[in-house]
């Protein structure tokens, strides 16, 4: 704690020294003179553009979502809101807990938040951690945020990389003058009234162990508090301003033990998997056990009873109700901005901002599985002579099959070895007693722009700035068993005193190196506190991540020196400039991380860019019948990458008003995504993913007693003739996936098409209507091959490439069991992604005297999208039926839903100054599983009760009452009827999936129910 205490008093001091300058002697009314984006002389930067002009309208679709929607929806997470956009979908977050970053993401049309670029006031954010790079939506001063625009579509000839997707740009307040607290607490409500999944939780508590009490029937939970505080003041007459701000938030978690529908691990049963049953883990306590050795007479799966009995057959475990539905998360943020014109050439300007978050995620606890080496000669196995085996377990498992229980002792008495070892026996044992498994995170950011911007000579203007930012990386992991450690207690023996003992502290056991080794019992109902206190360990990381920026950009209207076409009054404008970008990662698991079997490694490096980039915009007609205006708009940006290659991007754009109430706009982009530091250097690392679901809900195709493929399909992908048939399945779902980076990686490439249109009659007034079709093609794609089309490829024709990326376990065949069978899936340049769709926006506003009513005003707002393709190509060469379209579909190769429409539906109105209600309609199509498809890279069978996630409508009502000027009272309850969310057992763990759904895409809490408060002076 003592590190942190000088950053926060820094950042205090700080901004008490600007408010101490810029307030005049009596505090002035609080108020946002000039909106974000404009400056002193009312000319305006657009989203998307350098060119500051006061009539600059976006050739690209812009969606802007102002504060007031922030507030009118009870918002204490940036990223809440800004995924309920249709242009959104959702990424990491705050339902995030297996895998979890601790980062909030934001990622525009399903295409990866790394090719979503996120910006303040036009300017970039770090990465967001050394281990996960899309910036942090938690670095946003939301005191601040006036307004959030969300510009689609490729960018990066304005802003450089990683704007394929498009751009979220947060525009702060400038001139705020006053004194502004804000206050609100929130929290969830649900009641839990599926009475076929209560009867389900009762029929399976003993069948499925894992420790939940049964759902109250009403919960409240979730609770969240938010304080901020705003203090600003206007200088010489408004020639300058100075801002501070600091805001606190606490966010408790939810456990999915509150939720009847995500209190078990769900799975399916009946025919054709019609209906849901209380699945899990095959990771049990007690524990489970393979015959991977292929011990004669022995069943190719048994498990431990609480008794001590050892019977045929698994069972699985319900780790469902440990893991979080929301992390508890708690936030500090301060910071200050100031600006000042000295004169007309010199107008500095300051951002500063410091934020410290601390989130904790918590999944159930963790997992002992796979071969335990015992013995001599390092046989995996179980000892037979192990004492904590019954009389009934000895026989079992060794006696019956010829195998002695007995130990041999040297001529001394002392301990030599067991007689006979079951070899290939796999243990999967849940590590209940070491407790949940969590990860506590913390990340501190540090951000401060320095610049200056003002006129140069005729019709020019400069803006120069340099932006340096840091974040400090901590995790500490808990709950796990170290593998070493547990291998050693696991084999245990007696001693020549007749005491069970680890074999390495038996009696003149030379290898005896560890005497802090107490013995660990698997066989019964519950390992000693001491074995497990030895076996635990923590594990932490730590690391920073930084960005230098520095930009020089040029602007001006070439109209004062005569550059205007002949047919228009407006002249041409340019805006010209270079950039340097560099960022960096310094990425440290510790020893524990770094010894691991598969372990994960530092990472030091950087990637460093220099750039030249140019814009210009051209009124080409104007004022005339049919051509109110036509103009072109252009930029180019030529970019020199330290790490080897080259790259140019480029926009071509029309605007064609043909009469005042109606505008057409089209541009063509291309954009490029450098590779980041972490796809580049990153360490081989061993991660959990999910394959497709079969019929008889088998996920390995080569697994289960009757394979559904067949021995020469399996012998492919690595099965053995005595493992076919042997091989045991995870009823989760959930495989071994051996990632990592490659410094070779080329940039990808993205080509974008825009056409749009804007309407605003006249005859109806405060009506707009606008709607835009995209088309984003993004090739040479950064990622690696996906498990499902490796082993669907290896298994139809034995391509060995596909083949080459799957490794079986040696012993078992397993592909989770240890962690000896593993996908590879290394980043390469893989194949392309396209996405196509529609984006609608309408807005109107009326006030209701105009129909003869007192009832004051009416305001409409609709924002939908289309999506009319998802089409991935996994390899440049990839065949016709290896190449899958999305749209509308969900899990399998397609990962979270794609939903064909989406949309947001606000209606406020006003009755009175001082009053206002606003009622939300968000809405989800439904999406069917993949398997459904019949494209022959989707095509397969499935459970019936994950055929389709239904749609989904969710209403919202809020209301605000301004008691006076400077006091104001909000109060809301989003999903306003307790909407469940659709479920399925197929939600994938590393592509947004929790709790048997996806919670970041739909809502999986409850109701969320707000109370706010806005004090002002």
């Amino acid at each position: 704690m003592s590190t942190r205490a000088p950053s926060r008093t820094f950042f205090l001091c700080s901004a008490a020294a600007f408010i101490s300058v810029a307030l005049p002697a009596h505090a002035q009314d609080a108020a946002a003179d000039i909106a974000a984006g404009s400056s002193e002389d009312g000319e305006i930067v657009v989203t998307g553009s350098r060119i500051r002009s006061p009539n600059l309208e976006s050739v690209s679709p812009v969606t802007t979502v102002g504060a007031e929607e922030f507030a009118v929806r009870g918002t204490v997470r940036t990223e809440d809101l800004v995924n309920q956009l249709p242009q959104v979908f959702a990424a990491q977050g705050a339902a995030n807990s297996n895998e979890a970053t601790g980062t909030a993401q934001v990622d525009l049309r399903g295409l990866s938040p790394s090719r979503t670029l996120v910006l303040i006031n036009g300017r970039r954010l770090p990465y967001g951690s050394p281990k996960n790079i899309p910036s942090d939506l938690n670095q946003v001063p939301t005191p601040l945020i006036q307004s959030v625009e969300v510009l689609t579509g490729g960018a990066s000839a304005v802003y450089g990389s990683d704007a394929i997707a498009g751009v979220v740009n947060f525009k702060l307040m400038e001139n705020f003058s006053g004194i502004r607290f804000t206050g609100s607490i929130a929290g969830f409500q649900h009641t839990n009234d599926r009475d076929e999944l209560r009867d389900l939780l009762d029929r399976n508590n003993a069948r499925v162990p894992g420790a939940y009490l049964k759902p109250e029937k009403t919960i409240w939970n979730g609770f969240t508090t938010e304080l901020s505080a705003v203090v600003g003041g206007n200088m010489d007459d408004d020639r300058g301003n100075v801002t501070a701000y600091a805001t606190y938030r606490k966010v408790n978690p939810i456990l999915q033990a509150d939720y009847d529908y995500s209190a078990c691990a769900l799975g399916a049963t009946g025919a054709g998997g019609n209906e849901f049953s209380c699945s899990g883990s095959a990771t049990n306590a007690p524990a489970n056990f393979t015959n991977a050795g292929g011990i004669p007479g022995l069943p190719t799966s048994f498990r431990a009873t609480g008794d001590r009995q050892f019977v045929a057959g698994t069972q699985t475990y319900n780790f469902a109700p440990y893991n979080y539905y929301q992390r508890p998360d708690e936030r500090y943020a301060l910071g200050a901005t100031a600006h000042y014109e000295v004169n007309e050439n010199f107008k500095p300007y300051l951002e500063a901002s410091f934020m410290e978050d601390r989130s904790v995620a918590q999944i159930a606890p963790g997992t002992n599985s796979a071969g335990i080496t015992v013995g001599a000669g390092s046989i995996s196995g179980i000892n037979c002579d192990n004492p904590y085996l019954s009389a009934q377990q000895a026989n079992f498992l060794c006696t019956s099959r010829g195998l002695s229980t007995a130990s041999v002792y040297d001529a001394a008495g002392n301990y030599v070895r067991p007689a006979s070892i079951a070899q290939g026996v796999l243990v999967a044992r849940r590590n209940v007693e070491g407790g949940n498994r969590q990860d506590d995170i913390q990340h501190q950011s540090y951000r401060i722009v320095l610049g200056a911007r003002g006129e140069i000579a005729g019709p020019f203007k400069y803006d120069v700035y340099g932006l340096y930012s840091k974040v400090n990386y901590r995790s500490r992991f808990l709950g796990d068993a170290n593998r070493q450690r547990t291998a050693n207690a696991f084999n245990a023996v007696r001693n020549s005193a007749g005491q069970i003992v680890c074999a390495i502290n038996a009696d003149a056991n030379p290898n005896n190196n560890d005497p802090n080794c107490s013995p660990l019992d698997y066989f019964g109902p519950e390992a000693s506190a001491q074995a497990v206190r030895y076996v635990a360990e923590t594990k932490s990381i730590t690391g920073d991540t930084n960005l230098v920026n520095i930009v020089a950009a040029i602007d001006g209207n070439l109209g004062e020196w005569g550059f205007t076409s002949p047919f228009a009054e407006s002249g041409v404008a340019v805006a010209f400039g270079y950039e340097y970008r560099k960022n960096s990662v310094d990425y440290q698991p510790d020893e524990i991380y770094q010894a691991a079997a598969s372990p994960e490694l530092p990472i030091t490096g950087s990637v460093a860019a220099k750039e030249f980039f140019g814009e210009l915009i051209v009124p080409l007609v104007e004022n005339v019948p049919f051509m109110q205006t036509l103009s072109f708009e252009g930029a180019y940006r030529y970019s020199d990458y330290d790490s080897g290659f080259k790259t140019d991007t480029y926009k071509l754009g029309l605007n064609w008003t043909p009469v005042r109430d109606f505008r057409l706009r089209g541009s063509y982009q291309r954009a490029v995504r450098a590779p980041n530091v972490i796809e580049l250097f990153s360490s081989q690392q061993l991660f959990e993913v999910e394959l497709t679901e079969n019929a008889n809900g088998s996920y390995d195709p080569c697994s289960g007693a009757a394979p559904i493929a067949t021995f020469a399909q399996c012998a492919r992908t690595g099965v053995t003739a005595a493992q076919y048939g042997n091989i045991v399945d995870n009823p989760a779902g959930q495989f071994n996936s051996l990632i990592g980076g490659n410094p070779d990686l080329d940039p990808e490439t993205a080509k974008t098409l825009s056409l749009g249109a804007v309407f605003e009659p006249r005859f109806v007034r405060g009506l707009t209507i606008s709607v835009d079709y995209f088309d984003i093609k993004v090739e040479n794609l950064v990622g690696s091959v996906n498990p499902n089309l490796s082993i669907a490829n290896c298994l139809a024709n034995g391509d060995p490439y596909f083949c080459s990326l799957i490794q079986r376990s040696p012993d078992s065949g397993s592909l989770w069991q240890g962690e000896n069978g593993f996908f590879r899936r290394f980043n390469v340049n893989t194949g392309s992604l396209q996405t196509k769709g529609v984006d609608v926006a309408v807005d109107y506003r009326m006030n209701l005297a105009d129909l003869g009513l007192n009832a004051g005003r009416l305001a409409f707002n609709l924002v939908g999208t289309y999506l009319d393709s998802y089409k991935t190509v996994p390899l440049p060469n990839s065949p016709q039926a290896d190449i899958y379209e999305c749209k509308g579909l969900y899990a399998g190769l397609c990962g979270r839903p794609r939903p064909e429409w989406r949309h947001k539906f606000m209606t406020t109105w006003t009755p009175a100054d001082r009053f206002s209600l606003t009622g939300t309609w968000r809405y989800v199509s439904a999406v069917k599983i993949a398997q459904t498809s019949d494209q022959p890279a989707l095509t397969g069978s499935f459970s019936g009760v994950n055929e389709r996630l239904g749609s989904r409508s969710y209403f919202d009502l809020a209301a605000s009452f301004e008691v006076r000027k400077d006091l104001v009272f909000r109060a809301g309850v989003n999903n306003l009827f307790d909407k469940d969310p659709p479920l399925t057992t197929t939600a994938a763990i590393e592509d947004g999936g929790n709790g048997n759904t996806y919670p970041q895409f739909y809502d999986a809490t409850g109701r969320y129910l707000f109370l706010s408060a806005n004090v002002g002076f």
